[in-house]
């Protein structure tokens, strides 16, 4: 049986309001549910170095693209 755990992650004495993380999970006890937190966590961080790597330097969402919301456009002459 599994439930539902709500995770905050905070440093020191942030503010419950400002937490670094907050993710709900399905687990079925509170150290898988903390497991699943921090594998996000590794996969986020993984994926940040990946587009330091590319130099890439935004990131727009496939709507913003489709839709032409993007801050800046490539133009060819």
């Amino acid at each position: 049986m599994t439930t539902r755990w709500r995770i905050d992650v905070r440093l020191g004495d942030a503010p419950p309001q400002a937490p670094l993380r907050s993710m709900e999970v399905e687990a079925p006890t509170e150290v898988e549910a903390l497991r699943l937190v921090l594998a996000q966590a590794e996969q986020d961080k993984a994926d940040a170095e990946e587009l330091l790597q590319d130099g890439q330097e935004e990131v727009f969402s496939r709507t913003e693209v489709r839709e032409g919301q993007t801050e800046h456009q490539g133009h060819t002459d």
